[in-house]
């Protein structure tokens, strides 16, 4: 097991009037841009670890910024093992400046926080299929067997497709929404006419085929739920889009 050594420069960076100005009270940042970051860093080390006075401290800045050189200030990190080894690391690459350590530091850290934004993206999106698992749970929406019944049930095709046409070109009103209430009772979602453990009398139980047809609509549901709603009204848009347009007229003769 790796021993992390305490975070230091953490602690003071947070404290640096740079960043301490973009908390509010009891809250850490909630953003902190790289070139924030990368100056209020170098300046901590220009500093030094302990703390100094303020003359002393605009001396060693005064001194460091003459020398000009980045090996001076990664030197003085010796209580975070890590974050030197970082700083040399990038050093390495060229940056011998201060001015070009900082710019290597501002890099450095837009990549940290595009890995934390993808790991918080994919944890983000982990979170929401399980709320949409959870809701397809409760309301029994399988895609599949959405789709064996409207593809069966002629009426009740026909019945969503008017509707639906019909909600969308007129503004709703009592009648409308009515009518579609009593669509969605019949629509085939919820647990009332299903008995999958086959412990209600007059229902018949799931076989194994119908297990897996509902497993499968389940997936397929809560999977398009993550998706969310912009990527469907982006769809949409785009289906409705493609739908409007058609051949373009031939021109008439001229003359």
């Amino acid at each position: 097991m790796i021993r992390r050594p305490p975070l230091v420069y953490a602690a003071k960076l947070y404290d640096h009037p740079l960043v301490s100005t973009l908390a509010t009270e009891k809250k850490l940042p909630s953003y902190i841009g790289s070139g924030t970051f990368a100056s209020a860093l170098v300046d901590l080390l220009a500093h030094g670890e302990e703390g100094q006075s303020a003359a002393d401290t605009e001396d060693d800045q005064s001194n460091a910024d003459t020398k000009d050189r980045a090996a001076q200030l990664i030197r003085s990190v010796s209580r975070d093992p890590v974050l030197g080894r970082a700083l040399r690391a990038l050093s390495s690459t060229g940056a011998e400046t201060v001015a070009e350590l900082r710019t290597e530091i501002a890099a450095w850290f837009d990549d940290g926080m595009n890995r934390v934004s993808g790991w918080y993206r994919r944890q983000t999106q982990w979170i929401i299929f399980a709320i949409g698992a959870g809701v397809t749970l409760f309301a029994n929406a399988s895609t599949l067997h959405v789709a064996g019944d409207l593809w069966r049930d002629d009426m009740l095709r026909y019945s969503v497709a008017q509707e639906t046409v019909s909600m969308a070109s007129t503004t709703p009103s009592p009648d409308s929404l009515q009518a579609s209430e009593a669509l969605l009772a019949s629509f085939p979602v919820g647990w009332e006419d299903e008995d999958p453990l086959g412990i209600r009398e007059g229902v018949p139980d799931w076989s194994c085929g119908t297990w897996f047809a509902h497993l499968m609509g389940w997936i397929l549901t809560a999977a398009a739920v993550s998706l969310g709603a912009p990527f469907w009204f982006d769809l949409l848009g785009r289906v409705a889009k493609l739908r409007g347009t058609g051949k373009r007229p031939a021109a008439g003769p001229t003359g």
